[in-house]
């Protein structure tokens, strides 16, 4: 029998299991939050390791479809200066959505910037810039061309480096005034483009290909994503994809390779151990799409739908900047003397709006275009989360409300917490027992003090006795999990979310609460973020001091644990998940903080209904004489 003052087996187990519950919880802060930002800089030393890799490999660049340029420094020289010594080569691009221009080398569409999208939550900010040059910083195009076939033998006749001119017509592509440019490409063959733009983000690429040689062609279309290194504004996160992404193959099925993966392809390839001529994804298929893919933004290529294509995905060394690239082929055509072909191809790139991408995949035939959005693997549970927020959201919008997704996450909160109540209830119930049952629990507990095994038979017969699950309490915790990991997805991965204000300082709710106990938030002229090694440990803003708090009061109404180390474990735990939901995103910590005080409204009265004396009936208690009556009486 082990004596009243030892440590039993039972309290040995829950120390452990305390022990391993904490670390397991800041081993998951870390991988998903401190992890990235130490990934950034293995990502800073793996370039230059495929810088020096780069160096002692000669990679065959000799596909027309993936290499446009060879670099034309080791430095990489500014967008600006590209644009201001090229401007009479280049045809502009001026719409409510977007603005930019083509390049008539290669007919490249190079230079693009979103309209009403900034790189920060000041409208006055620079517009995101999706588009750039080859040979810039943050290069990055798509280039469309054609392969002739005349015997056994393959040729280039349209590629990045064709010459093209400016055909009759406008001068601009807008949405009303489609331009068309012209291609002499040699051998009796000539293409005339005609590009067209939407209002949104969406062109079409129309290629009319004449043979004028005198004899039979054949002759296929091809098109090309380039990106010359990581995006500016990348941030490595797991939880959402950045990368080369499509649809495509026999089934149209997705493909995602991230930035990382692509750059080990080229770090083994250097090492020999894959093949110079081997690349990342290669399939056939019919249709499909095909492109890159950061955060928010997309560019992809979408071939004819009825047609077969070859789509690839490879990523090679460009002197000491990777370059990564989403291309296709299509299918021969048969092109008599005399005679021409048509071959129409879309191009997206813009911002992943849900809405945009479906009406494009409804419109196109586009297979599973609204995969672009990253819904992960349990997309059952992401979208109609998603679904949900974007109808309050655009509900409230309709109003006239500016912070309507802040309210969306509050009105998607009460249906969830509607849905959830028949099963949560009984729960409830069975906690509001459980803590009214605390006297003869505690009775039993120092009864037989010094025999743990008794005191554990003659809890569970109380229970039996009373008809109370002991674990019932954790039903409603169980119930907030896919509901969590659906709405962190959500306000991770959809655009919708970005920039989006609340009331007060909340301006992004995809961002974290940019205030802090430590400056009196904002009081001070003093950033806790810039101390080294614990300065994001110092961001404690407002919405994560408010979890915690509803989290302890969530704590005050449930029964406490009957082992003392539990107890006092869990007495830690709202300190431990406020320092962690500071990091989350500000509209998460407003959806748990207000999740947490629905739900002490509930249980609260719940136990009054169950004749149960609160935490708060005892502070009522104290501070005016008595307490508030209960329902029973």
């Amino acid at each position: 029998m082990q004596p009243s003052g030892g440590q039993g087996p039972n309290e040995t187990r829950n120390v452990i299991l305390a022990i391993v519950l904490s670390i397991g919880i800041f081993i998951g802060f870390d991988f998903f939050y401190a992890g990235p930002a130490r990934e950034r800089a293995q990502a800073e030393r793996a370039q230059i390791e495929q810088s020096q890799d780069a160096a002692r490999t000669a990679e065959a660049q000799g596909d027309a479809i993936g290499t446009p340029d060879a670099p034309s420094s080791t430095e990489p020289v500014q967008r600006e200066q590209v644009l201001a010594a090229t401007t009479a080569s280049r045809v502009p691009i001026d719409t409510g959505a977007v603005d930019g221009s083509i390049s008539l080398e290669g007919a490249r569409i190079d230079d693009l910037n979103l309209r009403g999208y900034h790189r920060t939550v000041d409208d006055s900010s620079p517009e995101v810039t999706l588009l750039a040059p080859s040979n810039t910083e943050f290069g990055h195009y798509a280039f469309f061309g054609w392969e002739m076939q005349s015997g056994e033998a393959v040729s280039t006749v349209a590629d990045a480096r064709s010459a093209w001119s400016l055909g009759e017509g406008a001068a601009t592509l807008t949405p009303q005034t489609p331009v068309t440019l012209r291609l002499d490409a040699g051998n009796g063959v000539t293409v005339v483009r005609t590009i067209a733009i939407d209002e949104n983000f969406m062109f079409t690429i129309t290629d009319v290909v004449t043979n004028t040689s005198g004899g039979a062609l054949a002759v296929r279309p091809f098109g090309t994503v380039r990106r010359e290194g990581m995006p500016e504004d990348y941030v490595r996160n797991q939880i959402v994809h950045q990368g080369l992404i499509g649809a495509f193959g026999e089934n149209n099925s997705s493909h995602q390779v991230t930035f990382e993966n692509a750059g080990k392809h080229v770090r083994d390839r250097g090492r020999g151990r894959v093949g110079a001529d081997e690349r990342i994804e290669d399939m056939q298929g019919q249709g499909g799409w095909l492109g890159i893919t950061d955060h928010y933004w997309l560019t992809a290529i979408i071939p004819a739908q009825n047609e077969r294509t070859s789509t690839y995905f490879d990523a090679g060394a460009d002197g000491a900047t990777n370059e990564y690239r989403a291309a296709y082929r299509g299918d021969w055509h048969q092109v008599g003397a005399g005679a021409q072909v048509t071959y129409t191809q879309h191009l997206f790139a813009g911002a992943k709006r849900y809405d945009l991408l479906n009406d494009y995949q409804q419109a196109l035939e586009i297979p599973r275009f609204i995969w672009a959005i990253d819904w992960g693997n349990f997309y059952f549970l992401t979208r109609p989360f998603f679904a949900m927020l974007h109808w309050f959201g655009q509900t409230f919008a309709g109003w006239g409300i500016i912070f309507n997704f802040g309210l969306a996450i509050l009105a998607s909160t009460v249906v969830v917490k509607l849905l959830l109540f028949p099963l949560v209830y009984q729960s409830f119930k069975a906690m509001a027992k459980m803590r009214g049952m605390q006297p003869k629990m505690k009775e039993l507990q120092e009864r037989y003090a010094a025999d743990k095994q008794r005191q554990q038979q003659e809890l569970m017969r109380l229970y039996q006795t009373e008809k109370i699950n002991p674990v019932s309490g954790c039903i409603p915790i169980l119930l907030q999990i896919p509901v969590f990991f659906a709405l962190y997805k959500t306000l991770t991965v959809t655009i919708e979310m970005r920039h989006e204000p609340f009331v007060g300082w909340i301006q992004d709710l995809s961002a974290r609460d940019p205030t802090s106990i430590f400056n009196l938030f904002t009081l001070l002229p003093f950033d806790p973020s810039t101390v080294p090694l614990i300065g994001g440990f110092l961001m404690i803003g407002v919405w994560p001091i408010l979890y915690g708090l509803s989290m302890w009061a969530l704590q005050a109404l449930s029964p406490p644990p009957t082992d003392p180390v539990q107890a006092q474990i869990f007495r830690l735990l709202p300190i431990l998940f406020t320092f962690m939901f500071a990091a989350f995103p500000a509209g998460l910590v407003i959806y748990w903080t207000w999740s947490n005080t629905l739900s002490i409204l509930q249980q609260y009265v719940i136990m009054r209904r169950q004749g149960v004396e609160t935490q708060l009936d005892t502070f009522l208690k104290k501070r005016f004489g008595k307490s508030e009556p209960s329902a029973a009486e």
